[in-house]
C-alpha cells in the first residue's frame, strides 16, 4: 500500500472491499501505472474476506464510487485516462471489458489471421508431412473407415484425432482436407491474442497490452506451428483461454469454475502437460482462498475437467488398467530422458515392443534405471535439457531445413533461421525485462511459478522448444509490460538482473555443433544439417 494513502474508515470498508473484490475478478478493465505497492490491486487481498456473500448487484454499484474514492485519497493515477488525478466525481473506471472494442486489437487480429492463412496455403501448396502430422492424418482416415480410433504407439489422447476427424466431414479426406484444417488453426492461432490481449491489460493497462499482442501476432514461432498439422496451435489457443479465465476466479463461484474445468479437460485432450499447471492453480487458491474457498473450487474445477476425461480415461482403463490414463508418452520420455546411449536406440526398441501396456511397463523400468546407474550424467544432462526449453527455436527451422515451405538454397535457409532465431531471442529479453514489473500481481506470479514448475518437471524427461508453446502468450504479455514501462522510464539496475538471466540461458542453450554448422562455408546441402546431430540437441 501507498505509505500516503488513507486507510479507509471503518464504514467505508465495506463498499471499497466489495469494489476492490469486483476488481480483482476482472469486471473492470483498470490498471494504475503508480508504483505496484501503490496499486489498488495489492489491496485486494486485504480486504477480500469482507467482500464475501456480497450480492452481485451491490458489488457492481459500489465498484465505481468506491474505488474513485479510494483514487483521491491515494493520488492514484489511471493507466488508461491519462497521467492526471482522478478529479472528484469524475468516473474511476473504464467500462467492464473495455478492451473488447480497442481498434488496435481488431486490427492486430486482422493482421495475425493473414500471417498465418499465407503460411498455411505456403506448406499445404507442397503438400510435405512430417512423421507426426503423417500419423495423425492417417490414424484419423483409418478411424473413419472402421470407426475405431487407434492412436499410435505412444497412445496419444483424441483431441486433435477428433479435431481432424470433424473436418473431414467437410471436405473428405485428400488436399481440401490438409488445407482447411490448416487454415482453421489459423483461425484459433489468431484468436489466442484475444486472451493474450486481455490479460495483459488486466496486468499493466492498454499500452502493454498492445505491445503484448504485437509480439505474439509476429512471432514467427507461433506462425509456422498454424502451418503444421500438429495440435500445438489449438493447444496454445486453449491454455492461453485458461490462464486468462484464471484470472477471473473469486470464491463462491459456480460457473466460472465449471467453465475453467471444461477448457482445462479439452486442452488436457490435445497435451496432457497442462495438469502440471493445475497444481500451481490448487495451491494458489489455497493462499488466496484459505482451505474452505480452496477446497470448493478445487471440487468444482475437478468435476468438471473429470467429466470431460471421463470417456478416454475409461477406455483406457478397459483397454490397458490403471498404468494408462490418457496417453504412455511420459515413460517414454523418461527413458529417453535418462538413456546413456543413443537416443535412436531407445525409438527403435520402444517401437518393437508388441503394444502401448508393454511399452509403458518397460520404458518405466529402463528409465528408472538409466536414472540409477548413472545419476550424476542424468542430473548434468537434466540441466542442460531445461536449459534448452528455453532456447532457440528447433521444430520450426528444422521444417524449414525439411522443406516443408519448399526447396531453399543454405543461404535462403540461413536467413529465415536467424529471423526466427532473433524474433524468439527478442520476445524472451523483452519479457526478462518485464519481469519485475509483473512481480506484483499475484496472477501473473501464479503463472511464472508454473513456468518454472513445469521446466523443472521436463527437464529430467525430454525439453524441446515444442513443449514451451504455451510459454509464448505469458512471454508475450512480459514482454508487453516490460516494452510499455521501458518506454514510460529508463531501465534501472536492477532491471538489469533478469535481461542477464535470459541471455545466459540462450548463451549456454546455443549448441555449439550446431553454431559451428550454420555458419560453417562447408555447409552446402541441408540435407547435412539434417544427418547432424543438432536433431537431438535436448540430449
Amino acid at each position: 500500500m501507498d505509505r500516503g494513502a488513507r486507510v479507509p474508515r471503518s464504514n467505508d470498508r465495506a463498499d471499497c472491499s466489495s469494489a476492490l473484490d469486483f476488481f480483482s475478478d476482472g469486471h473492470v478493465g483498470l490498471a494504475y501505472d503508480g508504483p505496484p505497492e501503490g496499486s489498488a490491486r495489492v489491496l485486494v487481498g486485504g480486504f477480500h474476506s469482507a467482500a464475501e456473500g456480497l450480492p452481485e448487484g451491490r458489488r457492481r454499484a459500489a465498484a465505481t464510487g468506491a474505488l474513485a474514492h479510494w483514487q483521491r485519497e491515494s493520488g492514484l493515477t489511471s493507466a488508461s485516462g491519462g497521467n492526471a488525478p482522478v478529479e472528484a466525481g469524475a468516473p474511476a473506471l473504464s467500462a467492464p471489458d473495455a478492451w473488447r472494442h480497442d481498434r488496435a486489437l481488431l486490427a492486430l487480429l486482422a493482421v495475425g489471421l493473414l500471417l498465418r492463412i499465407v503460411a498455411s496455403v505456403w506448406t499445404d501448396s507442397f503438400n510435405r508431412f512430417l512423421a507426426d502430422d503423417l500419423l495423425y492424418l492417417q490414424q484419423t482416415e483409418q478411424w473413419r473407415d472402421t470407426g475405431v480410433l487407434e492412436t499410435g504407439p505412444l497412445e496419444r489422447p483424441p483431441g486433435y484425432f477428433t479435431f481432424l476427424y470433424l473436418t473431414s466431414f467437410l471436405t473428405g479426406t485428400g488436399p481440401a482436407w490438409h488445407l482447411l484444417s490448416k487454415v482453421l488453426q489459423s483461425v484459433a492461432g489468431a484468436a489466442a491474442t484475444i486472451p493474450i490481449f486481455a490479460l495483459a491489460d488486466r496486468a499493466a493497462g492498454r499500452q502493454a497490452a498492445r505491445i503484448a499482442a504485437a509480439f505474439y501476432v509476429f512471432d514467427p514461432t507461433m506462425i509456422g506451428y498454424c502451418a503444421m498439422l500438429w495440435p500445438e496451435t489449438l493447444y496454445t489457443l486453449l491454455t492461453a483461454i485458461v490462464f486468462w479465465r484464471t484470472s477471473l476466479l473469486g470464491p463462491g463461484q459456480v460457473a466460472r469454475p465449471i467453465v475453467l474445468g471444461v477448457l482445462t479437460g479439452l486442452a488436457m485432450l490435445l497435451k496432457p502437460a497442462i495438469g502440471a499447471f493445475t497444481v500451481m492453480l490448487a495451491l494458489s487458491w489455497l493462499w488466496r482462498f484459505g482451505w474452505g474457498g480452496a477446497i470448493r473450487l478445487a471440487l468444482i474445477f475437478a468435476t468438471a475437467t473429470a467429466l470431460v476425461l471421463a470417456p478416454w480415461v475409461i477406455r483406457n482403463q478397459l483397454r490397458y488398467g490403471p498404468e494408462i490414463l490418457l496417453e504412455n508418452e511420459a515413460p517414454y520420455n523418461l527413458w529417453m530422458g535418462s538413456h546413456w546411449g543413443e537416443p535412436q536406440e531407445v525409438f527403435d526398441t520402444w517401437h518393437g515392443l508388441p503394444d502401448p501396456l508393454t511399452r509403458a511397463r518397460v520404458a518405466s523400468e529402463m528409465g528408472w534405471k538409466g536414472i540409477r546407474d548413472h545419476p550424476a550424467d542424468y542430473a548434468r544432462r537434466s540441466i542442460v535439457r531445461g536449459l534448452n526449453l528455453w532456447g532457440l527455436e528447433w521444430f520450426i527451422t528444422r521444417n524449414l531445413s525439411l522443406e516443408a515451405w519448399g526447396k531453399l538454397d543454405v543461404a535462403t535457409f540461413l536467413r529465415w533461421f536467424w529471423v526466427i532465431q532473433l524474433a524468439y531471442i527478442a520476445l524472451l529479453l523483452a519479457a526478462a525485462a518485464g519481469l519485475r514489473e509483473t512481480w506484483h500481481d499475484s496472477h501473473m506470479k501464479l503463472l511464472l511459478s508454473w513456468m518454472l514448475f513445469f521446466t523443472a518437471l521436463v527437464a529430467g524427461l525430454v525439453a524441446t522448444t515444442r513443449f514451451r508453446m504455451p510459454f509464448h502468450p505469458i512471454l508475450a504479455i512480459l514482454a508487453g509490460v516490460g516494452i510499455a514501462r521501458g518506454i514510460q522510464r529508463r531501465l534501472q539496475l536492477r532491471d538489469l538482473v533478469p535481461l542477464g538471466l535470459a541471455t545466459a540461458v540462450l548463451v549456454f542453450s546455443f549448441q555449439r555443433p550446431l553454431f559451428e554448422l550454420i555458419t560453417s562455408s562447408e555447409l552446402t546441402d541441408l540435407a547435412q544439417l539434417n544427418r547432424s546431430r543438432w536433431v537431438f540437441f535436448w540430449y
